[in-house]
């Protein structure tokens, strides 16, 4: 699987009528929709001052623009070519992590669907950046991501990294893989506690709960 295919998201008054079955609280926006109007930025007290910035226009993120003094020209890319559907960005839900002129992690959730994204930076342009649309993020409160660690997941896997290392450990959820609906997240997981010794996750296969767990090092 491919984690960086996307999924179109619904916008609220259509989830809410395809969804009458669900309760109030599985489509409550997860952090508040209005209007984005200002750019988020973040950078690194460093000689060469590495820098993540996302602009906004017409209410959402427009460009992800990431460089350093010592690049003569900065990397930009279009947020409609990394996030296909429409994301609704709120300050309180985006998170940056800079390595030195190496890398940056990006995290942020959609307050609208409550999806989870990372995307690795490279600030060379050498290197690809690496796009993670179904990112665990410890925006949302069910889920529970140790400082210096990311989690993500696909139909069979949760994957926890450190962002300083680059260092793996990964957790089996299921010996076939889970239809999981990634712009209902609840829908699958229940709750993830990750630590730098251990995950745990309760998950719903259909209808029933769960539990895996596995010691780490990290």
């Amino acid at each position: 699987m491919q984690l960086n295919k996307l999924l179109v998201a619904i916008p609220l008054l259509a989830l809410a009528a395809a969804c009458n079955n669900q309760s109030a609280e599985a489509i409550k926006p997860l952090c508040d929709t209005t209007c984005m109007t200002d750019s988020i930025g973040f950078s690194l007290d460093h000689p060469q001052k590495p820098y993540v910035y996302i602009t906004a226009l017409d209410c959402h993120p427009d460009s992800l623009v990431w460089s350093h003094s010592a690049i003569e020209s900065n990397r930009k890319m279009e947020f409609s070519s990394l996030v296909s559907n429409t994301v609704y960005m709120n300050a309180s839900m985006v998170d940056c992590y800079i390595k030195d002129t190496s890398y940056a992690w990006l995290k942020f959730n959609d307050c609208m669907t409550g999806r989870g994204y990372l995307m690795k930076l490279p600030f060379s342009k050498a290197n690809d950046l690496s796009n993670y649309t179904s990112a665990l993020n410890s925006f949302d409160p069910a889920f529970k991501i140790a400082d210096g660690l990311i989690c993500y997941a696909d139909y069979t896997f949760i994957y926890v990294e450190d962002m300083e290392t680059g260092k793996t450990e990964k957790l089996l959820m299921h010996d076939q893989e889970l239809k999981i609906d990634w712009n209902n997240i609840h829908e699958t997981f229940e709750s993830v506690t990750v630590t730098r010794n251990r995950i745990e996750a309760d998950i719903l296969i259909n209808g029933t709960k769960k539990r895996v767990e596995k010691d780490i090092s990290l």
